[in-house]
């Protein structure tokens, strides 16, 4: 007798407030969509201190009398659902009756309303207790601030990311809260500097605009479809330009912005053979759909819902995107550039000695027509080799290249042998503690959204110790002004923007990690393709290098970079021995 008992309604609100309060983005989330609930047109979201001290949010919606206030800070009190039946036809954004004690639960908070009719009243909170009732000011709407979040919880303090992270968090939010919301006017600023803000005339371009830059919003493609369950409309960036995350792949379902991994599975699937290998567009998607035919009470934050007909929604995204996408004229545009002189844009690789390679990491095109050709690719003495003695005879299919030893036939990899280079040479030259820097006469400049911009000043000091002296201007440009002097010539904007789209995407790596992923990122990507022959010199060069390298028998993932077919074999093969 006595082991179960009732919790205070103060521990049940904390409990609660684990589940639907994560951090300030989720107090912004909640406040906002209680805002929108209650028809406001105009939502201004004020923050201090990334929204750790304070977060002020103030609304022109419906506003409630005294009674309401008051009965708003019950658990399970709310205006939106009645009955069993209302649960199957939700229309609003909030429905439960959490949120604001949850939040009261952790936080000092101010609220202060007004439904037009009434005088205003303004209810002081702690531990989500009312410590003071007094008189308001505000003529319609809500004035809600939450002072000193997680105060009472230091352990959820604990937990949080960055400072930097955390805001990034919120304008994220808010980015898409105005993408549903396109006629409301969404103002964001933080510690009095406006973030975002939108015009609320419904224009999804302009907000689109308003996120990614003019560059992306000029490259979108809009696209609508239907069919009998679904309707379907939003925008699709043009494959050219990609990120490296699925966080700009922005789902909106009746005006409620939601996750669902099926329906971002659809979304790449419209852009298959379209998309480079871990890359990802930047798309806008809005369904409507009869509200039966969706259950959006299966997550305590109301982010995750059910599709009843999922399959003819999935099939109706993949189609519509795959035919807008093969319809619309997809040929890059190249922006004008000094021309290159013809054997400048080889790829090539460097001739430093290993011992030499401690000292510097400058890497640039080598020059052979002085050097004798040769078949033998064994620069280093017998006793210190780590490849095989062979004898190069030719490339098959541009991709692979063959070569005869003692031992029988090998064939090399030459995109995953030249990764192996590439990568040891990153990875040693990013563990220095000091980097010998080449200024850029002409600077390079990264384009970054408003919630990417927030993000750079974390990776700032990271990206200086990684050798990159950089600078933003107040048009959310990353100036690049000076790059490692192991940088590829030619390959420099390529090389800092993977940098820094890492480096905003990852910052929880550890240092080591984060190495480690660009060193094999800038690997891939810039090395010998597939399909590409070279030249005899090119081949001799690539594999004097390669048997330097501390592996050359795999790439940084893992692959073979030779294989190796022995005389017995290839005999059996063709039938000329029976074992």
């Amino acid at each position: 007798m006595g082991k179960i008992i009732q919790l205070d309604e103060a521990l049940s609100n904390m409990i609660a407030a684990g589940e639907v309060v994560e951090n300030p983005a989720s107090v912004v989330k909640e406040l906002t969509e209680n805002a929108l609930d209650a028809e406001s047109d105009q939502i201004d979201i004020q923050l201090t201190d990334y929204g750790l001290k304070s977060i002020k949010i103030i609304d022109n919606g419906q506003g409630m009398d005294k009674d309401d206030l008051l009965m708003a800070f019950k658990r399970h009190a709310t205006s939106k659902i009645k009955t069993h039946h209302d649960l199957y036809h939700i229309a609003s954004l909030g429905f439960r009756g959490e949120a604001l004690p949850s939040i009261a639960s952790v936080s000092e908070m101010v609220i202060e309303s007004s439904d037009g009719t009434t005088t205003a009243r303004k209810l002081t909170l702690k531990n989500g207790h009312v410590i003071e009732d007094t008189l308001g000011t505000v003529k319609q709407g809500t004035i809600i601030t939450v002072k000193n979040l997680f105060y009472n919880t230091p352990a959820r303090l604990k937990h949080l990311k960055s400072e930097q992270r955390e805001l990034a968090y919120i304008v994220d939010y808010v980015n898409k809260m105005a993408l549903s919301h396109p006629e409301v006017r969404f103002t964001i600023s933080h510690n009095k500097k406006t973030l975002f803000k939108t015009h609320g005339d419904g224009d999804i371009l302009k907000i689109l605009h308003h996120i990614y830059g003019s560059e992306i919003a000029k490259e979108m493609l809009e696209f609508e479809g239907k069919n009998s369950y679904f309707n379907i409309r939003g925008f699709a960036c043009k494959p050219a330009f990609t990120r490296s995350t699925r966080q700009h792949m922005s789902l909106i379902c009746n005006q409620r912005m939601i996750k669902n991994n099926r329906v971002l599975t659809a979304i790449l699937d419209g852009y298959r053979t379209y998309l480079p290998v871990q890359k990802y567009p930047i798309v806008y998607l809005s369904v409507q759909v009869d509200p039966l035919l969706i259950d959006i009470n299966i997550h305590p934050q109301k982010l995750e819902i059910k599709f009843t007909e999922e399959h003819s929604l999935l099939t109706l995204i993949k189609n519509t995107i795959e035919t807008r996408l093969r319809d619309a004229y997809l040929v890059p545009k190249v922006k004008k550039e000094d021309k290159a002189e013809p054997n400048q844009t080889k790829m090539r690789f460097s001739n430093t000695p290993a011992e030499e390679k401690k000292h510097t990491y400058e890497v640039e095109p080598v020059d052979l027509s002085s050097e004798e050709p040769t078949d033998a690719l064994n620069p280093l003495p017998k006793d210190h080799r780590r490849l095989p003695e062979m004898e190069y005879i030719g490339q098959y299919a541009g991709t692979y290249l063959l070569f005869q030893g003692d031992e029988g036939l090998y064939l090399v990899d030459q995109h995953a042998a030249a990764e192996r280079i590439r990568y040891e040479r990153y990875y040693e030259a990013m563990r220095q503690d000091d980097f010998t820097r080449k200024p850029l006469l002409v600077p390079i400049q990264v384009h970054l959204s408003n919630e990417e911009n927030i993000g750079y000043q974390s990776i700032k000091d990271t990206l200086h110790d990684f050798g990159l002296k950089t600078r933003l201007t107040s048009s959310n440009e990353v100036v690049i002004e000076s790059v490692p002097s192991w940088f590829y010539e030619g390959e420099e904007e390529a090389y800092a923007e993977t940098m820094i789209r890492k480096l905003l995407n990852d910052d929880d790596l550890s240092i080591g990690v984060m190495i480690d992923q660009l060193s094999k990122d800038l690997a891939c990507k810039h090395s010998i393709k597939a399909n590409k022959y070279i030249t005899r010199d090119e081949v001799h060069t690539l594999m004097r290098d390669l048997e330097q390298q501390n592996n050359p028998y795999t790439c940084p993932h893992g692959r073979p970079t030779l294989i190796h077919f022995t005389e017995h074999e290839i005999e059996r093969l063709f039938k000329r021995i029976q074992s």
